[in-house]
């Protein structure tokens, strides 16, 4: 299957973790996509990088344009723009463009990747025009919500996102936890497929660092889905010796984690981050216990969780046990855990990197894992026997 066009609310820019995994899995088939079709303002904010931008088409809705954003200002701007009756009209407005980029009436192929609903009703108006076969690839199920200890999907969204699913010629989830939920909840068999890396080559034999103080390394976003748990750490390492190092894009860090033992050390470039994972004695990966971000932490998978494996130095992963991080970690005996955000319990954690037999065991079982399966590689076997077939 050639792709004529890509469809999501994400741009494929090296700035974010879908980003990168559109490159890494997709590799050269990406070239033969005709054009990348954003429709939202994410990729507004987050443009694609050099190599794509020439195909790019923004469509993000008119309430989140620059100039209704500085009458309305950016709060109220998204908010019109996230109602359903907006979401619907700037959808068939997309679809009637997305058209017209493709003579006479033949049946086109897509790969969709929702971010939520703008991409998914995109995709149902434009089938109104002419047939559409597509493969969907779910790397972050923004519409569900944990309510009251259930899964609940907007009304007006669950019957275009159930037939979206259904009627898609491949689907491809970002967990396993989320392929068990889809699979129960609209009966619909899918792929697990989530972002790779490959293990560096002539990298170092890990040293387990026996009596000098910790030196621990976050790379990544400090938003929602992570700021708690990091929080958390940074308050457990309070009155200890142990650092942690915050490399992301953020201008500064939030007030709780402007902390003695927190240092916030900016951006750093893509092809930098393993060989800088390696200066440190552990990456932390944290996961947010909040139930507003439950969607999330139940059921989304990281990019940086296979970085992280591939570089060579232990994670410990902090987050909620019934998180799909956690779980496959746990599962896969690949990390270091800790499902509490009690400060006994993550400065054990940490003291288990002193642990010379237990962390080598660890790192063995992440080589394991990104030879066989969250490499590159694999991945990519994955996603094209399927483009093939």
């Amino acid at each position: 299957m050639k792709f004529d066009f890509y469809l999501s609310e994400m741009s494929v820019s090296d700035l974010h973790g879908g980003g990168l995994t559109l490159q890494r899995v997709l590799g050269n088939n990406l070239d033969d996509i005709s054009y990348f079709i954003y429709v939202n303002r994410f990729a507004t904010d987050i443009p694609a990088t050099g190599s794509f931008s020439g195909k790019s088409i923004n469509l993000p809705s008119s309430w989140d344009s620059d100039k209704v954003r500085n009458v309305l200002g950016r709060t109220l701007s998204a908010k019109i723009s996230r109602a359903p009756t907006m979401i619907r009209q700037h959808a068939r407005y997309a679809a009637t463009v997305i058209n017209n980029k493709f003579k006479g009436n033949r049946e086109l192929c897509a790969l969709v990747c929702p971010q939520g609903a703008n991409a998914i009703y995109t995709l149902h108006e434009l089938q109104k025009h002419r047939p559409v076969k597509y493969i969907t690839w779910i790397m972050d199920d923004h519409l569900i919500k944990y309510v009251n200890g259930n899964w609940q999907y907007p009304p007006y969204i669950q019957p275009v996102f159930a037939k979206h699913l259904c009627e898609a010629k491949h689907v491809f989830v970002i967990s396993p936890a989320m392929q068990e939920f889809y699979k129960s909840r609209f009966g619909i068999e899918s792929t697990v497929l989530f972002g790779s890396s490959n293990i560096a080559d002539a990298v170092e034999e890990y040293v387990v660092n026996i009596n000098k103080p910790l030196r621990i390394g976050y790379f990544g976003a400090v938003a929602n889905w992570q700021r708690d748990a990091l929080i958390a750490v940074a308050d457990a390492l309070k009155g200890t010796d142990t650092q942690l190092h915050i490399y992301s894009g953020v201008d500064e860090l939030p007030k709780g984690l402007q902390v003695h033992g927190v240092h916030f050390k900016g951006r750093i470039v893509p092809h930098e981050v393993q060989a800088t994972m390696r200066n440190y004695d552990a990456v932390l990966l944290p996961i947010s216990f909040k139930n507003e971000l439950r969607n999330m932490s139940q059921f989304n998978i990281a990019t940086k969780m296979s970085e992280y494996l591939a570089c060579g130095v232990p994670i410990i992963a902090v987050g909620p046990a019934y998180s799909a991080m956690i779980k496959y970690l746990v599962e896969h005996k690949a990390a270091i855990t800790v499902s509490s955000t009690q400060k006994g319990d993550i400065t054990n954690a940490m003291s288990l990197l002193r642990d010379k037999k237990q962390i080598l065991h660890l790192l063995k079982n992440a080589q394991n894992l990104v030879q066989i399966e969250v490499g590159t590689l694999p991945m990519r076997k994955k996603m094209v026997s399927v483009i093939n077939s």
